[in-house]
């Protein structure tokens, strides 16, 4: 079903970009934002991509230059993953509609793949997101609009960010955000784009996943001109699955680190203490007691039968 200000965008239909020549079937629509709609495309090499296009605004416009800008300086970093496949206009009615292709993610959001494969996975899923974060923050651009629902999880445990309408260049304004994840809402900092305002929302974001329940009863018990991010601490310290990473959220609630790659790394360090480690550590102690057991039972037995 085509939207009512994107007449032509139905199923089947073949998309060619006017300059670049790339043709897209469309397979289904999937989503539709701020900016434009989303659907589900096959390529011209048969591969599934993800197809965003809308009407002549500003913000799809400010969108796609900043994809452009990101794959421009990913590439200059020797980075071969860039989430922006294509960008260009399609000729229709009359129409010139501008569109971008991107990575098609078969992922589910971050929440939901947490709740389906465990708590433990916030170790992994978390290091994988901060990279992420750390490509983009070096690219001098912040992600912004950071929610669970832009955070998508696939089931080697790879994170992709989608929907980059709320990127923003470092040292701009936030262009979007929403209510919990924005530390201005928390009187916690400015809405002024940098590194900092992402890790803010990461740790909220983890926050949310593992007990939303308190966050909500936080929320409505916290007048707009009292709330802080030590209320957020506080939470965090009181969430025993996130016990480990207790010193991360302090720094990141706090704004006390100095670049996204740092707390990479204080992340990668709390993961190697997190109970997931020890459990395997433990499994790998209970099969070489197994694997010992066998063999003095083995011992004994060919010395039985020797006799």
């Amino acid at each position: 079903m085509a939207a009512p200000d994107l007449p032509g965008f139905t199923p089947g239909t073949v998309v060619t970009g006017a300059s670049q020549g790339g043709q897209y079937k469309i397979q289904s629509l999937i989503g539709r934002g701020a900016n434009g709609n989303v659907y589900l495309v096959r390529t011209a090499n048969g591969q599934q991509a993800a197809l965003k296009a809308g009407p002549e605004k500003p913000e799809l416009k400010a969108e796609v230059e900043m994809l452009v800008e990101l794959k421009k300086r990913e590439l200059e970093n020797g980075i071969r993953r860039s989430f922006l496949l294509d960008a260009d206009r399609f000729v229709t009615n009359g129409r010139s509609i501008p569109f971008y292709v991107m990575k098609f993610v078969r992922g589910i959001p971050i929440d939901a793949y947490i709740r389906k494969y465990g708590y433990r996975q916030v170790g992994p899923a978390g290091l994988e997101l901060l990279d992420k974060l750390s490509g983009l923050h070096r690219a001098g651009f912040i992600f912004g609009d950071l929610k669970p629902c832009h955070v998508l999880v696939e089931e080697s445990g790879e994170v992709e960010l989608v929907d980059y309408g709320g990127a923003s260049p470092v040292g701009s304004s936030v262009k979007q955000y929403s209510g919990w994840y924005d530390r201005k809402y928390w009187n916690a900092g400015s809405r002024t784009a940098d590194p900092g305002y992402d890790l803010f929302a990461f740790a909220v974001l983890c926050l949310h996943v593992f007990d939303e329940r308190s966050l909500r009863r936080l929320d409505a018990s916290l007048l707009p001109q009292t709330r802080s991010a030590e209320d957020l601490v506080q939470l965090a310290g009181k969430i025993p699955a996130l016990q480990t990473f207790e010193p991360w959220f302090k720094r990141a609630l706090y704004g006390g680190f100095t670049t996204s790659k740092e707390a990479y790394m204080q992340w990668q360090a709390l993961c190697r203490r997190y109970p997931a480690d020890r459990r395997k550590g433990a499994s790998k102690l209970l099969i070489a007691a197994f694997c010992s057991s066998l063999l003095l039972l083995g011992a004994v037995l060919y010395a039985a039968f020797s006799l």
